[in-house]
């Protein structure tokens, strides 16, 4: 069973977002912020396969968070949430992950197979020195 954390500051959105992806069968880790990812992330005992959060402009903020958490969990990958009016300034991020976007508002079932789409997908193939 794959894992997933949650990273999600509106409680309720928390919740929702979290039963949700239980229900397609996914263990979930819930964070309310970056901060408790990386500590969830180091705690945890298994791999995380995928973070879902919303996404920030931030991109330096972004690019460091992932490079930290791949540090862990190497096989990580990212589903980004983000609205429409920053959706197209949202795609120009460098991700060190492979990554996809969810445009909010979504429905369920295209929560799903963003997850899906992204778990699914072969391991980008990397280069050895």
């Amino acid at each position: 069973m794959d894992t997933i954390l949650l990273i999600e500051n509106d409680p309720t959105n928390l919740v929702a977002l979290s039963l949700a992806v239980r229900s397609f069968g996914y263990t979930v880790l819930e964070a309310d912020s970056r901060g408790e990812a990386c500590n969830l992330c180091a705690e945890h005992r298994g791999p995380i396969h995928l973070i879902m959060m919303e996404t920030t402009l931030d991109q330096d903020g972004v690019y460091e968070f992932f490079t930290r958490l791949q540090l862990i969990h190497p096989q990580i990958r990212a589903l980004l949430m983000t609205d429409a009016s920053s959706a197209r300034l949202a795609e120009k991020l460098a991700m060190p992950c492979e990554y996809s976007f969810l445009h909010r508002p979504f429905r369920v079932d295209a929560l799903a197979d963003g997850i899906r789409a992204l778990l699914d997908a072969p391991k980008a193939a990397t280069s050895a020195s």
